[in-house]
């Protein structure tokens, strides 16, 4: 499969924090910049650092210190970021303490193996050590890249990828339906009950989104992290951040069968309570990480549910420049919504097997 930048015209955009289209992009975290090489020429959308990686990139440095994603808790932990592009997500959570592995379709690794050796490097790290603001490098883990095409299960398991692992992440991998289906099985083939998924979004779609809850509200509890927890100018409101865990495996009793009647049982009840205006049971848990809580959005939803649009030439969805973040937030606002209501936006409607 393939995705191309030909899928990212609409007409209601913000302005982005950049685009397909530079060569360099450069973005602050835990006081170093860290530099990307991008390919403008290249048909794979893979090649560009987009706005949800830098929104999770600077939620991780936001939560360094207290929290289930403080350094101590990460230092010395397995993680693998899917989908990793140009690789800004996981190379932040490698400076929290993670030995991180970087995946992606075998048409993004040149540029990603780039871009990992010029910014996490042992000889990068030492580097960083020298400067003022590198005190991340004393505790920095490691970073490889490997290969993994998501229609190909088997690659889940061949090395170097050693599943499962403590940690995965993505950022901005949910934008076509068949592609949330291939997502869904690989986070169930690299994880186990420990494991904890960090899924960054940004809502396009109104039936992606909900096809995406849909899938991880069945096999997983899903908490959403308020804007109010992240970085106060690298957010958007069409962008969330879900902390996900595997739902416990209840022992069936009596054999398949018996396990398969208490099932439809069970969904009969729920369906019974919801025509009598009860609040039926979805197994989803919209709370905030430390503090407070915020609606998970749903498909069809209006106010966090915004739906919004992206363009390949000029406003596709992308990662840091710098100096723009705070004016592209309100353009952001605006457009999230003018898009607000039914239906679909066009959006990254290419599929790929990263």
């Amino acid at each position: 499969m393939s995705k191309t930048k030909d899928a990212f015209k609409s007409s209601e955009s913000w302005e982005r924090w950049n685009t397909h289209q530079t060569t360099l992009v450069e973005q602050e975290v835990f006081g170093s910049v860290l530099r990307f090489v991008q390919d403008p020429a290249s048909e794979h959308l893979g090649t560009t650092v987009w706005d949800a990686s830098v929104v999770l990139a600077k939620w991780f440095e936001k939560n360094i210190r207290k929290g289930d994603f403080a350094r101590a808790k990460v230092r010395h932990k397995k993680a693998i970021e899917l989908g990793a592009g140009m690789g800004l997500a996981g190379m932040a959570f490698a400076m929290v303490g993670a030995d991180v592995v970087l995946t992606d379709a075998a048409e993004v690794l040149g540029l990603l193996r780039v871009n990992a050796e010029n910014n996490m490097s042992p000889a990068a790290i030492r580097l960083a050590r020298g400067h003022q603001h590198g005190t991340w490098a004393d505790s920095a883990g490691g970073v490889t890249v490997a290969e993994l095409d998501w229609t190909k299960p088997e690659q889940c398991h061949a090395p170097p990828l050693s599943p499962p692992y403590d940690f995965v992440l993505a950022a901005d991998c949910i934008y076509h339906e068949t592609l949330t289906e291939h997502f869904h099985r690989t986070v169930m083939d690299v994880t186990n009950e420990k494991s904890t998924v960090v899924v960054c979004n940004e809502l396009r779609s109104h039936s992606v989104q909900g096809r995406f809850m849909e899938l991880f509200t069945a096999t997983h509890t899903i908490k959403s992290v308020p804007h109010s927890k992240m970085d106060e100018t690298y957010q958007h409101p069409n962008i969330f951040i879900y902390i996900m865990h595997k739902k416990k495996k209840k022992p069936a009793k009596g054999g398949d069968a018996e396990a398969e009647e208490e099932a439809g049982s069970a969904a009969a009840a729920t369906g019974a309570a919801e025509e009598q205006g009860h609040e039926g049971a979805v197994g989803l848990e919209a709370e905030g990480v430390e503090a407070g809580a915020a609606e998970v959005p749903q498909a069809g939803t209006s106010g966090t549910g915004v739906v919004s649009e992206a363009a390949a030439t000029g406003v596709e969805p992308g990662g840091a420049g710098a100096g723009q973040a705070e004016g592209a937030l309100g353009e952001g606002a605006a457009a999230g919504g003018a898009a607000e209501g039914p239906g679909e936006a066009p959006g990254r409607e290419g599929t790929d097997g990263r």
